[in-house]
């Protein structure tokens, strides 16, 4: 697909995900079903629209997990993503087939969607920076919901310039407060690898002395835990459900087990009363709260977006749930307040591994992350520390 216009993106080839309306293709949204039994669009979607009138051109669709609704990327269309990074272990998903092309080489940047780590997830798969905005700040008309509260355009990339490039094209980014206080929480390190959390503090460490501060350490575990992952799963699930309710009543059988699971959850959560409902929109309210006296507007969090390395393509269903509960552990907090944060890939020059460690910022902070960032990362490939 062409670019439709000279601008400051001239040059720069997209993968996109393939649930973003273009003008008369059926999007697959990761299953063939899905594109059986739906329409072409009538239209294009706002966001790549923008893209392609700055110069930016669609190598091609890459696909996604099915119903963009799990964070590994086994689960769409076909044989799944290759993850250039681990040739034997999965992309990370949603976004799992931007991710690949973006690191086999075939697209400059992904264009793709994070609801509750699917651009983050796979960056930090892949070896990529990823960026997933503050929820609002980019418009999803055209884009396939799946929980509208949280769903978020992002972007994937090997160089932090292409990000800053395209972001600067899909959104108005406000200037944002200077970053005053690092923080680190010492207490989610204590349960990932020793090379993760390694990562996480020369980054902090880095971003800290960019920033004039000391590097703040602290306990996050009220706001990282497997409660909050439940509260987040919840209001999830039952989004799905309100926004495709007719479509997976009649083809939940013909979905991946896990997701067919989620969907049945969705539907029984979806039947409760309307107190637990409103008791569960208070409880995210109260985290968003408690999250900002945490992280004022003139803070951020350096976080782990994995424990370690993606799982194995041989990994057992037991051990692919470990790791999404895991990463949900780590992802939750941004998709629940609404927040952006920002993946950077660090490669450890002895041992040659890459991990991806998250910044997590203030709401609307989207263009004071990419700036701190910039502060310590090379424009082109990923930091080396």
């Amino acid at each position: 697909m062409a670019a439709s216009g000279p601008g400051k993106l001239e040059g720069l080839s997209l993968a996109v995900k393939d649930m973003f309306a273009i003008t008369g293709h059926v999007s697959s949204f990761g299953h063939p079903r899905w594109r059986e039994t739906h329409s072409p669009w009538q239209f294009t979607a706002p966001v790549l629209e923008r893209l392609l009138n700055a110069g930016a051109s669609v190598a091609g669709l890459a696909k996604l997990d099915q119903l963009a609704w799990s964070i590994i990327g086994n689960v769409g269309e076909g044989v799944a993503p290759l993850n250039s990074a681990h040739r034997d272990r999965f992309t990370g998903g949603s976004s799992s087939g931007p991710a690949s092309a973006v690191a086999a080489g075939l697209a400059d940047v992904g264009v793709g969607t994070d609801t509750g780590g699917s651009i983050r997830v796979p960056a930090a798969a892949c070896g990529l920076y990823g960026l997933r905005p503050t929820h609002g700040l980019i418009s999803t008309d055209g884009v396939l919901p799946l929980a509208p509260s949280f769903d978020t355009v992002g972007a994937l990339a090997t160089d932090l310039a292409a990000i800053q490039h395209v972001f600067a094209v899909m959104a108005e980014l406000r200037a944002g407060e200077p970053v005053r206080r690092v923080l680190v929480p010492v207490d989610v390190l204590a349960e990932v690898s020793e090379a993760t959390s390694d990562a996480v503090r020369s980054v902090a460490g880095a971003l800290a002395r960019t920033a004039g501060c000391e590097v703040a350490e602290q306990e996050l575990g009220a706001l990282c835990n497997s409660e909050v992952v439940d509260l987040f799963a919840r209001m999830q699930a039952r989004q799905v459900w309100a926004t495709h309710s007719q479509w997976l009543a009649a083809n939940t059988d013909v979905l991946a087990p896990d997701v067919a699971a989620r969907v049945r959850r969705g539907q029984d959560l979806s039947a409760m009363a309307a107190g637990e409902l409103l008791d569960d929109e208070t409880a995210r309210h109260a985290y968003t709260q408690a999250l900002g006296e945490v992280l004022p507007t003139d803070a951020v969090a350096v976080l782990p977006v994995m424990k370690d390395l993606p799982p194995l393509r041989t990994a057992s269903p037991a051990e692919l749930q470990e790791f999404r509960l895991s990463a949900l552990f780590l992802t939750t907090p941004a998709s629940l307040a609404g927040r952006p944060e920002l993946v950077i890939p660090v490669r450890n020059v002895g041992s040659g591994q890459c991990t991806g460690v998250g910044i997590l910022g203030p709401h609307g902070g989207d263009a004071a992350l990419l700036r701190l960032a910039a502060g310590i990362c090379p424009p082109h490939g990923a930091l080396a520390l």
